[in-house]
């Protein structure tokens, strides 16, 4: 190679290896140097020079891009600018997913690869292209600056191709229809009665259709965007792989043509062409969601993880678990809102790595926070370890809040909407309203008297519309009169060994970022007793975050000044107590952001009814409810509603043991006494309700 072309590649190599990643440099050159040859060779384009650092000016290599990708000038002007990364026309983005195949190809049959379908190491065409468009570029404007050098990932920018999506579909329950999509060279969504997709001109015309079809009037949301996304939003020369479970690859491959309906077929009519280029089974370390159909562009590591398990790279769990870290912290900031640099990044990962080797334990892969907390303060406080303290510190910080925020996903116990019913003594139109509700408004209050399961309906309603038991995506939180924006956002706290102060995260904003990780599920944020704090007070700036349209916007906390925001996919669930004279009512600023929804005794619900009836003893307890409505009604004219006696009263296990004695338990030192607080001021109605409670389990009325 002429001086001429070796200064060219040692330009190149050292902005890219500066701007797109560490390794990028020395992984692009080679194949830039014959990429000419390689194309000629394998038969997808002709006529260009066989070093492509031949081509030494922006104008001359961008009419060569052209060329063969028949991008626009206005893609490229977005691209060169940072300001996205444009598809490519759908010729081309078909062209270009042969020539990482050709290369594994050729390579196997020359005995240098393993197998055929080993894509390892190869960079994609379009990728090449595009990192040598834009250095050349910069090189001819030394003025600008490449808007993503401060917060690239080391070794992970660009190996992922962003101008494509990537999704990952299930094939039917269990996997059963695998054998189809893979004789059939598609992939396949259900929900056949929506007929042609073409026939809809709107997500929410799908939404409309899907909703008349439910039975349980709930909103199908994640059911709408998988059909939608099917139909819509995944492009020939995609990426699909499909699953089984969560843990499980089946196959990768190419979207090969348009959606269109299979109108012939028995089952699983919506349908997709695919060329399926690696079959088989590999296990993964990440988990994905439980989900028909998912796009992975939000999660790069799992997708680099997925090619390189494919590919039979061997993974280290500990640095699979490193790079995952550092994919994290380059999307932190300083206290100024500024991002963390490469330099930053990597003197935190190495502070770990030290303290690691240090005290021979393990951080990385941690997931015990209080063990992540014990060993901070055993690092700081070790006078034999002689490495700066605040990085030590700042270091494990920034882990342990890596660690609270990073989503879990296991096989939990599904949940139906029908499981609610039989477990909820809720009318099934209430539990739609509910539903909707909280969807459309994303914060909801559930009011009610005491003993009207409040707090109980909460949690199983955000499990009706998980569609599972996972307690991961479930946090409560009880206010009180002291309890204040420090305890729930962030503030300065007391160390626990009493030396000074320190500043932690509040629950709610732990819980957000976790939840903003994990964008394609729901995650419920429980309030108990939300009236009996000062919201305004508590909530702060987030007043404004938590409204529904205002959700993803971005400010800066009040202590550490990190931007936050809270995503769309977190729901919030207060339950208030109306029955307690001694609590503020919320002021309408707040008011206007929740949804209020009560919850009033279910006496008359045919599941009560029918739990009543499988006691041992349901005589009795019938005989205290019938008393219960007409002590309720009496309440309702001279109270309000919101002082009625709640059905929760009669519920439990004990009821099963001995349903005398424990109505004689509830009656006589739960309601009896909170009778006496309703008329504090009429002792003898008080005493009437009383020996008329107490007759019905007595036998006497």
């Amino acid at each position: 190679m002429n001086n001429s072309l070796n200064t060219q590649k040692e330009k190149y190599y050292a902005w890219v290896t500066e701007n797109l990643g560490e390794k990028t440099g020395i992984w692009y050159a080679p194949y830039l140097e014959k990429l000419g040859h390689l194309l000629e060779k394998y038969g997808l384009a002709v006529g260009y020079k066989e070093n492509f650092f031949e081509y030494q000016s922006y104008s001359e290599f961008k009419n060569i891009y052209q060329e063969m990708t028949e991008q626009s000038d206005e893609d490229i002007e977005r691209y060169v600018s940072g300001k996205g990364t444009p598809r490519y026309p759908e010729e081309y983005g078909t062209k270009r997913v042969q020539f990482r195949y050709k290369i594994a190809e050729d390579e196997y049959n020359r005995g240098i690869r393993s197998k055929p379908d080993n894509l390892g190491g190869i960079p994609d065409w379009g990728v090449l292209m595009r990192s040598y468009l834009i250095f050349l570029y910069y090189d001819e404007n030394p003025t600008f600056i490449y808007p993503k050098k401060e917060k690239k990932i080391i070794g992970q920018e660009d190996e992922i191709d962003k101008s494509v999506n990537y999704w990952v579909v299930s094939p039917g329950e269990n996997s059963r229809l695998w054998d189809n999509f893979l004789v059939g060279n598609m992939i396949a969504l259900g929900w056949d009665y929506l007929g042609d997709m073409k026939n809809y001109d709107s997500k929410e015309a799908v939404e409309r259709k899907m909703t008349e079809q439910r039975a349980d009037g709930v909103r199908p949301i994640n059911d709408t965007k998988a059909v939608w996304d099917f139909y819509h939003e995944i492009q020939t020369g995609d990426t699909i792989y499909v699953k089984e479970g969560i843990k499980r690859i089946l196959a990768r491959g190419i979207v090969m043509g348009d959606y269109y309906f299979d109108d012939k077929a028995t089952e699983y009519k919506h349908r997709r062409k695919v060329e399926w280029q690696q079959v088989g089974k590999w296990d993964i370390h990440q988990t994905f969601a439980q989900k028909t159909l998912t796009c992975l562009n939000n999660y790069p590591n799992l997708i680099q993880e997925i090619d390189q398990v494919m590919n039979e790279d061997f993974i280290d769990p500990k640095d699979a678990e490193v790079n995952e870290f550092r994919n994290w912290l380059s999307n932190q900031v300083t206290d100024t809102g500024a991002s963390l640099n490469d330099k930053t990044i990597t003197q935190k990962i190495s502070a770990l790595k030290n303290i690691e080797q240090h005290f021979d334990t393990s951080i990385f892969g941690e997931t015990d926070i209080e063990e992540l907390k014990q060993l901070k303060d055993v690092v700081i406080s070790d006078d034999t370890y002689q490495s700066y303290k605040g990085v030590a510190g700042s270091s494990i910080d920034y882990y342990i809040r890596y660690a609270e925020s990073k989503p879990t996903i296991i096989d939990n116990e599904p949940f139906t909407v029908e499981d609610f019913l039989s477990d909820v003594f809720i009318e099934k139109q209430d539990l739609g309203r509910l539903i909707s509700l909280l969807e459309n408004k994303k914060n909801l209050i559930l009011k009610g008297a005491p003993g009207v399961g409040k707090t109980y309906i909460a949690k199983r309603l955000a499990y009706a519309m998980m569609e599972e038991k996972d307690e991961t995506r479930v946090q409560m939180v009880q206010f009180h009169q002291s309890y204040s924006y420090e305890d729930f956002i962030e503030g300065f706290r007391p160390k626990a060994e009493g030396d000074g102060f320190e500043l932690k995260q509040g629950p709610f904003v732990k819980f957000a970022r976790k939840a903003a990780r994990d964008p394609e599920r729901s995650y419920f944020f429980i309030i108990d007793e939300i009236n009996r704090g000062n919201m305004s007070k508590i909530f702060g700036e987030l007043m404004m975050l938590i409204e529904a349209d205002k959700r993803g916007e971005q400010i800066n906390l009040l202590y550490s000044n990190e931007k936050f925001s809270v995503p769309p996919n977190l729901y919030i669930i207060g339950m208030m107590n109306t029955a307690d004279r001694s609590l503020a009512l919320l002021d309408y600023a707040l008011r206007r952001r929740f949804s209020f929804f009560e919850i009033k005794p279910a006496f008359q619900n045919d599941t009560f009814n029918s739990y009543v009836n499988g006691l041992d003893n349901p005589d009795a307890l019938n005989r205290v409810v019938d008393e219960i409505k007409s002590l309720n009604n009496q309440i309702t004219e001279e109270l309000g509603t919101g002082f009625q006696i709640g059905h929760s009263y009669f519920v439990g296990d004990a009821y099963k043991v001995d349903t005398v004695n424990r109505l004689d338990e509830v009656i006589e030192y739960e309601i009896i006494p909170q009778l006496f607080e309703y008329w504090f001021d009429n002792e003898q109605k008080a005493n009437d309700w009383a020996g008329r409670l107490r007759g019905c389990y007595d036998g006497e009325k």
